[in-house]
């Protein structure tokens, strides 16, 4: 893994993980995994619930967050320059750690089926997949981020982890630091 870091004088930080794992990466039966398995990251670890999870930035005044794209997937925090530690910590086990509970994989599915269906009613945003499937046609990258329900409610822990096995490694993951 490598470390990029800047921003010196800043108060906040900004400390995150990008892996190097979106939809160019996912195998043809694995439609939406990549953006899937983020959402599930903050579900559980070895080591932490859900709620604790959150709880860990939330409570020093931090946010939490990620997202994925077609070539990559970015979990990131922004807090006080003096808990940077604990970012590092709590994103290190969240990417590398996570345990995709399949009791939480049930409604989470809802979660992100609701995400393809808001972006369904927004014709603006259809057309970058309507030209990207055109483009990239029967290619991972012309696949929507969000992959499809159907696909998605068929998901089960095992695929999850087998996505994170391959993808989620030191190796193909960046640690970022912005800030003092």
């Amino acid at each position: 893994m490598r470390l990029v870091t800047g921003g010196e004088t800043a108060g906040i930080a900004y400390v995150g993980i990008a892996v190097k794992a979106g939809t160019r990466d996912e195998y043809d039966d694995e439609s939406g995994m990549a953006h899937f398995l983020e959402h599930l990251s903050f579900k559980g670890t070895e080591k932490r619930t859900a709620t604790r999870i959150i709880q860990r930035m939330e409570s020093v005044g931090g946010e939490l967050n990620a997202f994925t794209g077609k070539e990559e997937t970015i979990f990131y925090c922004a807090c006080e320059r003096q808990y940077v530690g604990r970012a590092v910590e709590l994103l290190l086990d969240i990417v590398f750690h996570s345990t995709y509970p399949e009791e939480e994989m049930r409604h989470e599915v809802e979660v992100v089926v609701d995400e393809i269906e808001s972006y369904n009613d927004s014709p603006a945003e259809l057309i970058y997949d309507d030209f990207e499937a055109l483009l990239f046609e029967g290619k991972p990258l012309g696949r929507s981020i969000l992959g499809k329900a159907d696909a998605l409610r068929g998901y089960r822990t095992e695929d999850v982890k087998a996505f994170a096995d391959r993808m989620y490694k030191p190796e193909n993951s960046l640690l970022f630091v912005y800030g003092a």
